[in-house]
């Protein structure tokens, strides 16, 4: 058993939309500095859980969450919550990169500058340059920072929306299938990216790619039609699964 302390604790969340109900009573204890994979055939609602934990469901109408969702003992679902500085704490990187249309240095500067993070532009420089270093993407841009962001190759933007997400200083990184639209080797270098950022931040992680789930998450969640089947350390997960549901999914019976 782990030890380490949930950093997200989330109870008998349910998510509609409209009369379909997407995601039936979730429980689930996400510790911190570790990376959680959500794995699951398509539409069986792992984004739609994901999106629960900085509340991006808020956005879509006709959704609507219930049950309770805490970060560090606190329910972010509480009326006295700011939704803007909560996506702050609780960042999240998309499927495909989306860069904003401006420059790389901007694209990093956005959080910090909106959120008064920076009191000069010297402090500004040193946390662009921090979140570029920490996206390992520093040394492969830092003579080009005025250049667009669109300007870089699907592997450097992803990199580059990941600086750009840890540049508010995040609590917890959300990722949504990051890797799906890269091509194997920038896929490597997100994933080892992935694990050195664990050591800061706590991750969860959507990925159709049961080999990812396994080489970078410490915890793995098995959603299927909405329920959540099965959670546990990785490697058993992997290797002895306790439902035969999940072991039928990751020996590829089921999709």
């Amino acid at each position: 058993m782990t030890t380490t302390p949930a950093k997200i604790t989330t109870r008998d969340v349910t998510v509609y939309y409209g009369d379909a109900q997407a995601l039936h009573g979730i429980d689930m204890d996400i510790q911190a500095n570790q990376v959680t994979a959500l794995i699951g055939p398509s539409g069986c609602g792992k984004s739609t859980f994901l999106r629960c934990i900085n509340r991006m469901n808020d956005v879509i109408e006709d959704c609507r969450v219930g049950g309770s969702i805490s970060i560090d003992g606190q329910d972010i679902y509480d009326g006295s919550i700011d939704v803007v500085e909560l996506r702050a704490r609780v960042g999240m990187v998309f499927q495909k990169p989306n860069p904003f249309p401006k420059s790389i240095y901007e694209n990093v500067a956005y959080g910090p500058r909106i959120h008064g993070l920076a009191e000069n532009k010297s402090e500004l420089d040193h946390m662009v340059e921090t979140s570029l270093r920490r996206a390992g993407l520093w040394q492969e841009v830092s003579d080009r920072l005025h250049t667009s962001g669109s300007g870089l190759s699907g592997g450097q933007q992803q990199r580059l929306c990941i600086a750009r997400t840890i540049a508010v200083n995040p609590n917890v990184v959300l990722m949504d299938e990051p890797c799906s639209a890269l091509d194997p080797i920038a896929t490597a270098v997100i994933e080892e990216l992935i694990e050195e950022l664990r050591a800061d931040y706590t991750i969860v992680i959507v990925t159709h790619s049961m080999q990812q789930a396994a080489r970078v998450s410490q915890r793995t969640a098995y959603f299927h039609l909405g329920n959540l089947v099965e959670q546990g350390d990785t490697d058993s997960i992997f290797t002895n699964p306790a439902n035969k549901q999940t072991e039928a999914y990751i020996s590829g019976k089921i999709g």
